[in-house]
């Protein structure tokens, strides 16, 4: 009987890239903040339709960019640590450049 050969991944969390900056990832989260503006919609006054378009664009575009500080993580994941994290837990702040603590 022949054994079969198996390719084996060497990387398998590289997220999947659409063009130049949009992930799969942003897709979808974009998809999905269509999808909650059609919902929404009919509960929102006609007058208001367009502000709350443009601010969900502007939302969705927020949440799905990478900050400087952090290049692996979206503003989505850096915004959910800043509120899930422990308030009485003592967290020592690091200067970047040379590994001092900073204040």
């Amino acid at each position: 009987m022949q054994q079969r050969q198996y390719r084996i991944p060497n990387e398998v969390t590289t997220e999947l890239k659409i063009n130049k900056m949009l992930y799969l990832y942003d897709l979808l989260f974009l998809v999905a903040l269509i999808i909650v503006r059609l919902i929404a919609l009919p509960f929102i006054p006609d007058v208001l339709h367009l502000p709350f378009t443009f601010f969900l664009v502007a939302f969705g575009l927020f949440l799905v960019i990478r900050p400087t500080t952090n290049p692996e993580k979206r503003m989505i994941h850096v915004l959910y640590y800043a509120l899930m994290k422990k308030k009485d837990t003592y967290i020592a702040l690091t200067d970047s450049k040379d590994g001092s603590k900073g204040a």
